[in-house]
């Protein structure tokens, strides 16, 4: 599969057809069943996904108790921004909440690509800056849901 399916997604909206070429060069088609777990929290980030088409959970999880859904994302968004920072290590666990189709991205090499490529390196930044502030709210929000209300 092209990154056609998911060209105007935030993540690669802004890419020239050649960084695209690139990135392609290092992607490939996953699939998962609803219920998969396609990384768990504290796992090594060497992969990261755009969503083609279906619905993946970013969970959070604690000893002992049900993982807590904090954000749900869908097609075009982008799953995964621990890869692009070190120690590159998962701060959630992400499962498919139905069947779910993905380009996977290999995070290595999209790292080397950066490394010469300063347009490609400012997009991906763009990309997870916004991502993660749209997780960090998302997370605010779950947790005055769940506590917001025990005083």
């Amino acid at each position: 599969m092209s990154l056609d399916a998911v060209r105007n997604s935030e993540l690669l909206g802004q890419l020239s057809d050649v960084e695209l070429e690139r990135l392609e060069s290092v992607s490939s088609e996953v699939r998962f069943g609803a219920g998969e777990v396609i990384f768990e929290e504290d796992g090594v980030a060497e992969t990261f996904f755009l969503i083609v088409h279906g619905k993946v959970g970013l969970e959070l999880t604690s000893p002992g108790g049900a993982p807590l859904v904090i954000q749900t994302l869908r097609d075009g968004e982008m799953v995964g921004v621990s890869w692009f920072f070190p120690p590159y290590r998962w701060e959630w666990r992400a499962r498919a909440l139905t069947e779910t189709s993905v380009i996977a991205f290999d995070a290595e090499q999209v790292r080397e690509q950066c490394k010469d490529q300063c347009e490609l390196e400012r997009q991906l930044l763009r990309a997870i800056a916004k991502a993660a502030a749209t997780r960090l709210h998302a997370s605010r929000t779950q947790l005055l849901d769940l506590y917001g209300n025990s005083r």
